[in-house]
């Protein structure tokens, strides 16, 4: 697909390197493949820039709002309306400046990009990778309210289909389902033929009392009651604000006498040494997720993985039997889950190898690439 001469803007909410970061990369490497001009913009520079740069695409530093949810108070909602200011002002200059043809926007977190870039007769994609079900609905309509502004809607699940036509059911009809496309670990080693104590844990992604890494670290306390040795390694890191959740893990490993049994690593950009020096995989979320990445990675790995038992997990990982589902935030349970995989390793370590290579086929980087593109360049029409 030819897109030269082409200029197409990505506005991101992060410069991090988790879930949604990774997936502009996917879709930035398919933009740039078909000869346009592609631009991300991003809040300030991190991790994810020079990934950018090497793409072949142009990284901007243009501060705008971006909502989190440390904004969603009285105190916060005098700070949306400063930034607003601004990042109309930012987002018009931006736009007469640089003339693109096309905007994409990935996330609802942005949410005055689709109403100035239309305003001023662009072309508007929302790429929506969140499915805050839990949110009270009056929250969740303000927050996909600038959808009316796009040209089109792509979803990463039919779960963040189902949660947005709560919202804005026009919208939901129309918008494109678009799965994401995962990278699996270049090496691609196996897991261990037999479990010799301690069984090896991984917790990796965000570090959020949303994703549940409390309920990891209580069902690791909850194995060593029951006699079990295990390992847990945690790799990620907060957002800027969210100090306070790590360092309560911290306290929560101290206060349980676990500072032996786990280690918090923090951020790494390659999470693959981690998820490789693992037996199981832990995906512990409390709150609702849009689609499981890190369900697929984890079966990419090829090591079985326990999961809360969410829409948009259960989506990720129901067609793979080396997944294992288990009641969101409780600890007993998923210590259970890991007794089971441990007790008959064997067949759950070849359940994983088996759902590697479908994965590998179903979540291709390329495949995305390749759809997401279509999408783009107006190629496709809604599913």
């Amino acid at each position: 697909m030819d897109l030269t001469g082409q200029t197409i803007v990505i506005a991101h909410p992060s410069s991090d390197l988790y879930g949604s970061d990774r997936m502009m990369l996917e879709t930035l490497a398919g933009l740039v493949d078909t000869g346009a001009e592609v631009l991300v913009v991003m809040p300030a520079e991190g991790p994810l820039t020079p990934h950018v740069v090497a793409l072949g695409a142009r990284a901007v530093v243009l501060q705008t709002l971006v909502l989190r949810k440390n904004l969603l108070s009285a105190r916060g909602a005098l700070s949306i309306v400063r930034q607003s200011v601004n990042s109309v002002w930012a987002i018009t200059t931006f736009i007469r400046r640089t003339r693109p043809d096309i905007v994409y926007v990935n996330t609802v977190s942005m949410p005055w990009w689709p109403v100035v870039a239309r305003l001023m007769r662009r072309r508007v994609l929302v790429h929506v990778h969140e499915a805050e079900g839990h949110v009270r609905p009056v929250i969740r309509r303000l927050l996909t309210l600038p959808l009316v502004f796009a040209s089109e809607v792509i979803a990463n699940s039919r779960y963040t289909i189902r949660v947005l036509a709560e919202s804005l059911p026009g919208r939901a009809a129309r918008a494109r389902l678009v799965y994401n496309g995962v990278a699996g670990p270049s090496s691609g080693s196996d897991a261990r033929d037999t479990i010799a104590d301690p069984a090896r844990l991984v917790y990796f992604g965000r570090i959020s009392h949303r994703k549940g890494v409390d309920v990891a670290i209580d069902a690791v306390a909850e194995l060593e009651r029951r006699g079990r040795a295990v390992r847990l390694d945690v790799v990620g890191a907060v957002f800027e604000g969210n100090e306070w959740y790590a360092e309560g893990l911290t306290e929560k490993i101290r206060e349980q006498g676990l500072q032996g049994t786990i280690e918090l690593q923090g951020f790494r950009e390659d999470i693959w040494g981690a998820v490789e020096a693992a037996d199981i995989v832990l995906i512990p979320a409390r709150l609702d997720e849009s689609f499981g990445n890190t369900v697929i990675e984890a079966v990419l790995a090829a090591r079985p993985a326990v999961v809360s038992a969410m829409p948009g997990l259960v989506e990720a990982g129901e067609h793979y039997a080396s997944v294992q589902f288990v009641e969101p935030d409780d600890a007993g349970r998923l210590a259970t889950a890991v007794e089971v995989i441990v007790d008959d390793w064997s067949t759950w370590r070849e359940r994983a190898l088996r759902d590697r290579t479908r994965a590998q086929a179903h979540h291709a980087p390329q495949r995305y690439r390749d759809q997401i593109v279509a999408v783009i360049a107006g190629r496709t029409a809604a599913s």
